[in-house]
C-alpha cells in the first residue's frame, strides 16, 4: 500500500508566532489516502529572523532536512549552524529551538507517530 501528495497541493497553516506548516499526514486524510503509522511528517516555512518555540518531544526522534535557508538549531544547549542540505537528527528529550536567518523551508519526519508529544517551554513556565 502506498499514499501520495505533491507538497504543492497541501494548504499551508498558520497561528500567531509559529512558522507556517503543511500537515502531510493531514493532508492525506482530507484526500482520503492512508495515512502514515509509525511516523508524523510536516513541512515548515520559516520568514527570515522567524524563531520556533523552544520545546521538546517526549518520545519523538525527529529528522530535519533543511530543504532552504541558513540559521541556528538549538538542541540541548548547544546551538550550530544549519544550511540547505543538512540533515539533522534530534532524539527524544532534549529542549530544541530554531532560528531563521534568512527564509527557510525544512522538511521534518517524526517517530513514532505520536500526537500533541511536543512539550513547550513557555506553556510549562504559564502553569507554575
Amino acid at each position: 500500500m502506498y499514499s501520495k501528495i505533491n507538497i504543492e497541493d497541501a494548504e499551508w497553516k498558520t497561528r500567531p508566532g509559529e512558522p507556517a506548516v503543511k500537515t502531510l499526514g493531514h493532508e492525506l486524510k482530507v484526500n482520503d489516502e492512508p495515512r502514515p503509522n509509525k511516523m508524523r511528517f510536516n513541512y515548515f516555512h520559516y520568514n527570515e529572523g522567524e524563531v520556533v518555540r523552544r520545546h521538546k518531544q517526549k518520545e519523538q526522534e525527529e529528522l530535519f532536512y533543511i530543504e532552504r535557508g541558513r540559521g541556528v538549531m538549538e538542541v540541548g544547549g548547544d546551538e550550530f549552524p544549519y544550511e540547505e542540505g543538512d540533515v539533522i537528527v534530534v532524539d527524544e528529550g532534549p529542549w530544541r529551538q530554531i532560528t531563521a536567518h534568512e527564509e527557510t523551508r525544512i522538511f521534518a519526519v517524526g517517530a513514532p507517530n505520536v500526537r500533541d508529544d511536543a512539550v513547550f517551554e513557555n506553556e510549562l513556565d504559564e502553569a507554575e
